[in-house]
Formats: C-alpha cells, structure tokens, sequence
C-alpha cells in the first residue's frame, strides 16, 4: 500500500507519510482477493464477469447487468 500512496508523488515521495498513509488504507479498505470479487459480483445479479485492469492492489472489472 506504501507503493500505491507513493505513486501520486514521485518526485518529492516522504516514504515515511507513504508507509503511514498506505497502512491507513489497509486498516480502512476491505481488500477482497480476485476470485472473492468476482463471487461477490456475480452473487450482486452480474454475468460475464471480467478483470480488465490491474495494478497494484487495485483491480477494474466488467461485466453485464
């Protein structure tokens, strides 16, 4: 999560506030594994599940309504 907060500040990156913001985010984030996220799309009424992005610790899907 450190990496992902870092991301925004490339040129200037206070690894200190990076590491406290990342672990910010995992104590407030639900993270979900990929399989987990797709379950829980499918179980919400969506079909034809896709990933189509990721990157860090993030992940975009579509899928059909």
């Amino acid at each position: 999560m450190a990496r992902s907060a870092a991301f925004g500040d490339r040129d200037d990156c206070d690894w200190a506030r990076a590491r406290a913001t990342g672990q910010t985010i995992a104590e407030r984030l639900p993270l979900v594994d990929p399989a987990g996220e797709e379950e829980l799309l499918r179980e919400a009424g969506f079909s034809d599940v896709a990933l189509f992005y990721a990157a860090f610790s993030f992940r975009g899907w579509v899928a059909t309504a």
